[in-house]
C-alpha cells in the first residue's frame, strides 16, 4: 500500500503515462525483435539480437528516467552524465546477455533464464541511474523493497520471455505486457524504497539538467517507437511468411501423401514384384508380389534382409535338395552380379513350369531396382509362335520351312551312316471331290487324320511335312532300298485307310513320286521338283501309286512345266506378237479378209509352234490372257488398216466356257474402234460340245453384237450336222486334212464336194484351209467353194500395205 500511494501521491501522471507508454513500446519491439532473431540464423541472428537488445535497452533507461522525472521530491533532479551513460550501457548489454540466452535456449527453462538476465538489467540500470542523481544530503533505502524490486523485475522478465516466444500474436503481447510490467513493477517498487528527505539540490560540473535530458528522452522514444514499428512489420512479415510456410508444407504434405497412397496403390496392385536394395546390399521397399513371385511366403517381412539371402529363400522356396542350395547359392550370385553392376534382365525357369524375367536397374549410389515378372504365358505364346512358323497350324506337321530344315539334318545323317536321303512328294487323290462332296470341314478331317496317321508310323530318320493344301512331303534316311520301300509301304498304307466322318466313310488315296539323293539331284529344290515329276506321272498311271523319279521319263513334263512359266513371263512381257494370212475368193482371187494367227518366239528356244505351246497353255490356264491379248492386238491393228478388211481370230475352248467373253467382245470392239462385222471368231466344235448348251448361249450374244461366227476345223469332230443346226454359224472352215489328196484321191473329193453342197443348202459360206498347189484351187473353184487360204495364196507374215496400195493403184 506505501508503494501504491507513493505511486499516485508522488508522481505526475502525464509522465507517468508517458513512461508506460515507452516502456510498452519497447516491451512489444523488445519481444517481437526477439522471436524474429531466434527464427534468423547465422550472422543475422547476431544482428537481430543486437537490435533487440538496443530496443529493450533504450526502452527500460527511457522508462526509467521519464518516471524519475515524473517524480516530484520537493526539488529540481540533476544527473551525472557518465553514470547516466553507463547506466543505459549496462542496460543494452545486460538485455543483450539475456536475449541471447533465450534466443539459443533449447526449452522453456533457458528462455526463462534470459527474461530473468534482462529482470536484473533493469533492476541494474535502474540503480545505477538513481546512483547519477546529484544531490545534497542522504539517499536511505528500504532494504525489503529494494528486494522486492529487483526479484519483481527476475520473475516477470522470466515470465515475459516465456510467454513472448510463443508462436502467434497473442502471446507477443501477452511477453509484451509481461515486461512492460516487469520494468514498471521494478522501477516503481525501487523508488518506493528510496527516501528523499534527507537530501537537498546540489550543483555539479558535468550536470545533465531536465531539460537536455527530455531532449534525449524524446529522441530514445523516437528510436522505440521506429524499433517498435520495425519489429511490428517484421512481425507481420514473419507471421505472413510463416503462414505461407505452413500453407506450402501443408500443401507439400498432401502431395507427398496423394504420391504416397498413390505408390502404395501401384506397387500393391501392379502385375510385377518390386524390390529396392540400398548400397549395403540389403532390402529396404518392396511390394507383396516380390515375395510371391519368388515363392516366399509373403507375411514374412524381408525388409534388410541381403539379396544373398533372398536368393537363399528363392532357391530354397523351389524345392532345391538342401545339399545343392549353397552351390545354386553362388551360382546365382554370380550371374546376377554383371547385372546388378551394369544394369540388365534373364530369363530363369522357375518351379510349376513358370518362367520368371528378373531385371536390375542400377541407381547410381550403389543401390539398385530388381523388378521380378512373370513371363509364363507370354513365353508359352512365344513357343506357340515359333512353333506355329515352322509347323501347320492345321494338321501339326512341319511346314516347308521346317521341311528344309528336315533335309539339312538328314544330309548330316547320311553322311554319318553313308546312305542316301528320298524326298518323297505326296499329293492326294479327288480331294477336290471331297471338299465338294462332303464339305470342307471333312476335307479338314482328312488332313488331320492323315496327319496323325503318318506321325504313328515314322521312325527314326523320318519326316513327314505338310507343304500346303492337299500336298504333303516326307524324307527318309535309307541304307537299302529296302528301308526305303518300307517306309514309303507304311505311307501307302496310311494314305488308303478309309477315314469315318460321322458315320460316313471316306474313301482316301494318293499318288506318291520319290527322288534320291545324291543320284537325281543334290539341293532340295531340285529333288522336290524332280520328285513332283514322278508324283505327276504317279498320278497320270491307272495301276501305279509310287514312282520313283526317271530321267528320261519326266524331263518331258519338265519341260512343259518350263514351258508353261515362259508362257506366263511372255504374257506378262508382251512377248508374243500376230501374223496374217491371206484369205481369198475363190472365184475373182480377191481379198476377202484374214485370218490372226500367234507366234511365239521363246527365248533360247526361237520359234515355237502353236501346235506346241497352245496345249501347254491350256493346261496351266495362260490360254485366258493370251486370247484376250490376241483379241485386243489384233483389233487395234485392224482398224489402222487402210482397207476394211475382215480379221478371223481363233477362240479357245476355255474361252468359250467363260461368260465373260462376251464382255471382253464388246469392251475390245469399243475401245480400238472396230466395226463389229470386221470381227470374225473361229471356234471347233471340240470347244462346244464340252458344255453346248452354255458355249451356243455365249455365241448367240457375241453374234447379236454384229460380230460372223465361223465353225473351224469342220469335219474333224463330233455330230456335226447337230451343231450346224444348233446354231446360224456364218462360215464353215474346211479342215485342211481334207484337202491334202483332193487332187488324186476320189473319196477326198467327194467328202469336199459334199461339205460344199452342205454349205449352199444351209446358204453358209466355205472356206477351203490348206490350199498348196493350183490343182487343190481349180477343184475347189469346179466344186463352187466360197473362199480359201493356204501357201498357194499367201504365206502368214506381217502386212506391207505400202505394196498392196500400189498394186492397187496399178489395177
Amino acid at each position: 500500500m506505501a508503494v501504491i500511494d507513493f505511486f499516485f501521491m508522488a508522481h505526475e501522471p502525464g509522465l507517468i503515462v508517458l513512461a508506460a507508454a515507452i516502456c510498452l513500446i519497447s516491451s512489444y519491439a523488445c519481444i517481437g525483435l526477439l522471436r524474429h532473431a531466434r527464427r534468423a540464423g547465422g550472422h543475422m541472428r547476431n544482428v537481430w539480437t543486437g537490435v533487440a537488445a538496443a530496443a529493450v535497452g533504450f526502452g527500460i533507461w527511457a522508462t526509467h528516467f521519464v518516471a524519475v522525472l515524473a517524480y516530484r521530491p520537493g526539488f529540481t533532479l540533476h544527473y551525472d552524465l557518465g553514470l547516466t551513460l553507463l547506466s543505459m550501457l549496462v542496460a543494452i548489454v545486460v538485455c543483450g546477455t539475456g536475449i541471447a540466452m533465450a534466443i539459443r535456449g533449447e526449452n522453456r527453462r533457458d528462455q526463462f533464464l534470459g527474461g530473468a538476465v534482462v529482470g536484473l538489467a533493469i533492476s541494474s540500470m535502474h540503480y545505477i541511474g538513481m546512483a547519477s542523481l546529484i544531490m545534497g544530503g542522504r539517499l536511505q533505502w528500504n532494504p525489503a523493497l529494494v528486494s522486492l524490486s529487483i526479484l519483481a523485475g527476475i520473475v516477470l522478465g522470466g515470465l515475459a520471455f516465456t510467454t513472448g516466444m510463443g508462436g502467434n500474436i497473442r502471446r507477443t503481447l501477452s511477453g509484451a505486457l509481461l515486461l512492460t510490467l516487469a520494468i514498471c513493477a521494478m522501477h516503481f517498487t525501487a523508488m518506493a524504497a528510496a527516501d528523499f528527505t534527507l537530501c537537498f539540490p546540489l550543483l555539479a560540473d558535468g550536470e545533465l539538467n531536465g531539460f537536455w535530458m527530455s531532449i534525449l528522452l524524446t529522441v530514445i522514444s523516437l528510436i522505440l517507437l521506429g524499433l517498435a514499428l520495425g519489429s511490428s512489420v517484421l512481425d507481420e512479415a514473419d507471421r505472413r511468411r510463416t503462414q505461407r510456410e505452413q500453407e506450402r508444407e501443408l500443401r507439400d504434405a498432401a502431395q507427398i501423401l496423394a504420391v504416397t497412397q498413390k505408390l502404395e496403390l501401384a506397387m500393391t496392385h501392379m502385375a510385377q514384384g518390386l524390390g529396392l536394395y540400398g548400397a549395403d546390399g540389403r532390402l529396404q521397399l518392396y511390394n507383396q508380389r516380390f515375395p510371391s513371385l519368388l515363392g516366399m511366403d509373403a507375411a514374412n517381412d524381408l525388409t534388410g534382409s541381403s539379396f544373398r539371402e533372398t536368393c537363399r529363400r528363392t532357391i530354397v522356396a523351389a524345392g532345391i535338395v538342401p545339399e545343392l542350395v549353397d552351390e545354386r547359392v553362388e551360382a546365382t550370385l554370380a550371374t546376377h552380379g554383371p547385372l546388378i553392376a551394369g544394369g540388365g534382365e534373364i530369363v530363369i525357369p522357375f518351379a510349376e513350369d513358370r518362367v520368371l524375367q528378373v531385371s536390375h536397374s542400377p541407381v547410381g549410389d550403389g543401390s539398385w531396382v530388381t523388378t521380378v515378372d512373370d513371363i509364363t504365358e507370354r513365353h508359352r505364346s512365344q513357343r506357340a509362335i515359333a512353333h506355329l512358323a515352322r509347323h501347320d497350324g492345321l494338321t501339326g506337321l512341319p511346314n516347308r520351312a521346317r521341311y528344309h530344315e528336315s533335309f539339312e539334318l538328314a544330309l548330316e545323317k547320311a553322311g554319318e551312316v553313308r546312305g542316301k536321303v528320298a524326298i518323297i512328294a505326296i499329293d492326294l487323290d479327288h480331294f477336290k471331290e471331297i471338299n465338294d462332296n462332303h464339305g470342307h470341314a471333312a476335307g479338314d478331317l482328312v488332313l488331320k487324320t492323315l496327319a496323325s496317321r503318318f506321325n504313328a508310323v515314322l521312325r527314326e530318320g523320318e519326316t513327314v511335312a505338310r507343304l500346303g493344301g492337299d500336298e504333303f512331303a516326307a524324307i527318309k534316311v535309307f541304307a537299302s532300298m529296302d528301308g526305303l520301300r518300307d517306309f514309303l509301304g507304311r505311307l501307302e498304307e496310311a494314305l488308303t485307310r478309309p477315314v469315318d466322318n460321322d458315320g460316313i466313310t471316306i474313301a482316301t488315296g494318293g499318288s506318291i513320286g520319290v527322288a534320291v539323293w545324291p543320284d537325281d539331284g543334290r539341293d532340295i529344290s531340285k529333288l522336290m521338283s524332280n520328285a513332283d515329276l514322278a508324283m505327276y506321272r504317279a498320278k497320270a498311271e491307272f495301276d501305279r501309286r509310287i514312282c520313283y523319279y526317271e530321267r528320261d521319263m519326266d524331263e518331258q513334263a519338265r519341260e512343259r512345266r518350263d514351258m508353261a512359266r515362259d508362257l506366263w513371263t511372255a504374257v506378262e512381257n508382251d512377248g508374243f506378237h500376230l501374223a496374217y494370212q491371206v484369205q481369198k475368193s475363190v472365184a475373182t482371187s480377191e481379198i476377202t479378209g484374214y485370218e490372226v494367227l500367234l507366234r511365239w518366239n521363246r527365248p533360247g528356244y526361237g520359234e515355237v509352234s502353236p501346235a506346241d505351246f497352245i496345249p501347254v497353255a491350256e493346261e496351266c490356264g495362260a490360254i485366258n490372257a493370251i486370247g484376250v491379248w490376241v483379241l485386243k492386238v489384233a483389233c487395234l491393228e485392224a482398224a489402222s488398216w487402210p482397207e476394211p478388211f475382215k480379221i478371223a481370230v481363233n477362240v479357245s475352248g476355255l474361252q468359250l466356257s467363260q461368260i465373260e467373253l462376251i464382255a471382253t467382245v464388246r469392251n475390245t470392239l469399243l475401245m480400238s474402234g472396230l466395226a463389229p462385222h470386221r470381227l470374225e471368231l473361229e471356234v471347233t466344235e471340240t470347244s462346244i460340245i464340252g458344255d453346248k448348251q452354255r458355249a451356243l448361249h455365249i455365241l448367240r450374244q457375241i453374234k447379236a453384237l454384229g460380230v460372223s461366227i465361223a465353225i473351224d476345223d469342220f469335219g474333224t469332230g463330233y455330230s456335226s450336222l447337230e451343231t450346224l443346226r444348233a446354231f446360224p454359224f456364218d462360215k464353215i472352215k474346211l479342215d485342211r486334212s481334207f484337202m491334202s489328196e483332193v487332187e488324186s484321191n476320189e473319196q477326198s473329193k467327194a467328202i469336199v464336194r459334199a461339205i460344199l453342197a452342205l454349205g449352199r443348202s444351209l446358204s453358209v459360206p466355205v472356206l477351203a484351209e490348206g490350199v498348196e498347189t493350183s490343182a487343190q484351187l481349180d477343184v475347189l473353184r469346179k466344186e463352187g467353194c466360197t473362199e480359201a487360204q493356204g501357201f498357194l495364196l499367201g504365206r502368214p507374215g506381217a502386212i506391207d500395205w505400202s505394196d498392196r496400195l500400189e498394186l492397187g493403184m496399178r489395177a
